[in-house]
């Protein structure tokens, strides 16, 4: 099942930020992860309140399962990116598993009843 992780980003220091970006993209593609987006925030359409307005950036990486996902995380050529990440810019990471068995399952039932 894929997985997939959100870095929501403050850049503070933009040349080490740009030392982090130019080493980061071989450690995703060696553990077969893929970027789905790197974004800067446009317009907090809906709820406002909630959202943490502090972070400017989004980057969103998919892999083929929450295995592959976690090796690539944990690895040790990711791990030494992470000291310049954290010099770089405020990051909160979150993962997520594809629901979309789910869905299907639900569509399933409702196209059965």
């Amino acid at each position: 099942m894929a997985a997939f992780l959100t870095g929501h980003i403050r850049v503070r220091d933009a040349e080490k930020w740009h030392r982090y970006l130019a080493q980061v993209d071989a450690t995703i593609i060696q553990y077969g992860g893929e970027i789905l987006l790197r974004g800067l925030q446009q317009k907090v359409m809906s709820n406002e309140c909630s959202f943490n307005a502090n972070f400017e950036r989004l980057v969103v990486l998919r892999f083929e399962s929450m295995d592959a996902l976690n090796r690539w995380h944990d690895s040790s050529e990711y791990r030494s990116l992470k000291a310049l990440r954290a010099e770089a810019a405020d990051v909160t990471v979150v993962t997520y598993e594809s629901d979309s068995h789910y869905i299907q399952s639900i569509e399933h039932q409702e196209t059965t009843t």
